[in-house]
């Protein structure tokens, strides 16, 4: 982004403000929806915005966004994960500030009943995982890895193999990292459900390649043959 460009999205978002805060209603709900989109579409011009600036503007309206993608309206809903996954996207390593915002309502969305919900709460996530590279997203997936919710445990370790495959080494080699990659393997590894474990042992294959040196010290060992 241009830093000295017009802060194209910041005009757009005073523009629409106002119908971000409206109370969701039957008469609300489709213009705080097309709000919503109006800001993604602004956001994906590259000098809509700085990405300082971007944080803060999307941290302003963190708590209209939030009640948005946790409607149970699916167009509302899919709007507003859909700018999360917009405002990532753009703003790379610097989503930083807005990860504790968003990313743990989206690990409470993959545990939706609806399918389309927590498909698009997943693809959003992954887009977080691949375009940020964060590490500090490891401690929201391991915090969650033994809810009850199978499609919420799907995500996390579907996530935890998406870090396993993009993040840097270096980042993932460092103790408190490793330590939480371990903890999602051992859990993840005797879970209930096969298509769990099935994903837990490519996580396990690329945790062998990457972080060799740990196996046994941390004692990260389990039968493969029963992990599928």
């Amino acid at each position: 982004m241009n830093a000295a460009a017009p802060s194209v999205f910041q005009q757009k978002l005073d523009a629409v403000r106002p119908r971000l805060f409206l109370p969701e209603t039957e008469e609300t709900w489709d213009a705080i929806a097309r709000s919503l989109t109006a800001l993604a579409t602004a956001c994906n011009d590259v000098d809509s915005s700085t990405p300082v600036d971007l944080a803060a503007a999307m941290r302003s309206i963190s708590r209209p966004l939030i009640s948005a993608m946790n409607s149970e309206r699916g167009r509302l809903s899919g709007v507003a994960i859909d700018l999360v996954a917009v405002v990532a996207s753009c703003l790379g390593v610097a989503f930083d500030p807005l990860l504790p915002h968003f990313f743990p309502v989206l690990l409470v969305l993959s545990s939706r009943t609806s399918k389309v919900t927590v498909a698009r709460a997943r693809a959003c996530i992954l887009t977080i995982i691949e375009a940020t590279h964060l590490p500090a997203v490891l401690s929201y997936l391991m915090q969650s890895v033994t809810d009850k919710s199978v499609s919420l445990r799907l995500t996390i370790v579907e996530s935890t193999l998406a870090c396993m495959n993009c993040f840097n080494p270096p980042d993932l080699e460092k103790d408190a990292r490793a330590k939480e990659i371990e903890l999602i393997i051992r859990t993840t590894a005797r879970d209930a459900n096969a298509d769990v474990r099935k994903v837990c042992k490519k996580v396990f294959e690329a945790y062998k390649l990457l972080l060799p040196g740990r196996l046994e010290r941390c004692g990260v060992f389990f039968n493969l043959n029963q992990v599928a």
